[in-house]
């Protein structure tokens, strides 16, 4: 995933941008209404509120969540008691958020990306597929810039917060408290590679895939051209998973006409599915660059 500024908006058809906290108690909730085989429908009458209500809470449209009300509906629910003071401990963080639910925290990031790097930060999986460029969390610098200067419409400022970005989400993600480091997985197509052969920064990004590559929790694959047609075809994705009951998953999807934050379970699914028969094409990232060199 590469952070491009007034590129991308977000498909808030899908997900908004809801605090972490709040997004977790929809998801609980959700999880905890499915596994009775209830619909929105019948689970609000049961709960005593309406559907509408019902379901904001569930998709994180309501900013805030009422700890009293949740943890209610989790006790009718016949949900133990964990879960129940999991859901009141989530809602009253969510209550502690600004209005928006995450931090602004740089000047020319939308806010939708502003909750992509709360999510990352705290994600303890990051499975990524990149079908066009090395990702984001292990782009060089001069790999960065070579992005954006073939990017005729961002201002000077702009490249140089965008590079900024970057290099926080970097620190954020493989400069945790030992132990803490997530569990990542990359998958990059060969063509991520083979487009910057001959660049005056390829053998620095080389080195920086090795040396990522070489964490305990970290795994960097190649999926070779020769391979032909293969399951992750239809373009980049990336999966990420966080602590909690149910263990919450989400699916981030980014394009020219948008950006998609996917938490429904049939979706998510969908592409866990795919980036695991993709695994089962692809080389280390050692073994492919020893083939090549």
């Amino acid at each position: 995933m590469d952070y491009t500024p007034n590129v991308f908006e977000c498909d808030h058809r899908v997900m908004g941008t809801p605090s972490l906290a709040s997004w977790r108690v929809g998801v609980i909730l959700r999880g905890l209404r499915e596994d009775r085989g209830l619909s929105i429908r019948e689970a609000a009458k049961i709960l005593g509120t309406n559907k509408t209500r019902l379901e904001r809470v569930e998709k994180a449209e309501n900013q805030k969540v009422d700890p009293g009300t949740v943890a209610g509906w989790a006790f009718i629910y016949s949900a133990p008691e964990q879960i129940i003071h999991e859901l009141e401990t989530l809602a009253r963080q969510s209550r502690e958020t600004d209005a928006n639910g995450w931090e602004n925290v740089f000047s020319t990031t939308p806010k939708w990306f502003n909750a992509f790097l709360t999510l990352e930060k705290e994600a303890m999986t990051i499975d990524s597929y990149e079908a066009a460029y090395i990702p984001g969390l292990l782009q060089v610098q001069a790999y960065m810039e070579a992005l954006y200067e073939a990017e005729p419409s961002l201002t000077t400022a702009a490249s140089a917060e965008a590079t900024r970005v970057k290099l926080l989400r970097q620190d954020w993600v493989f400069n945790r408290p030992p132990g803490k480091l997530a569990k990542m997985r990359f998958i990059l197509d060969e063509a991520c590679v083979l487009r910057i052969n001959g660049a005056p920064y390829y053998e620095e990004q080389i080195r920086r895939l090795r040396e990522v590559a070489a964490l305990d929790s970290v795994e960097v694959s190649v999926l070779s051209i020769d391979r032909g047609i293969h399951p992750a075809m239809p373009g980049a994705f990336k999966l990420m998973s966080f602590a909690g009951p149910y263990t919450p998953e989400l699916l981030y999807i980014d394009s020219v006409y948008g950006s998609r934050y996917i938490d429904e379970r049939h979706g998510v699914a969908r592409a866990r599915e795919v980036f695991s028969d993709s695994l089962a094409c692809v080389v280390d990232v050692e073994e492919y660059l020893s083939s090549v060199e």
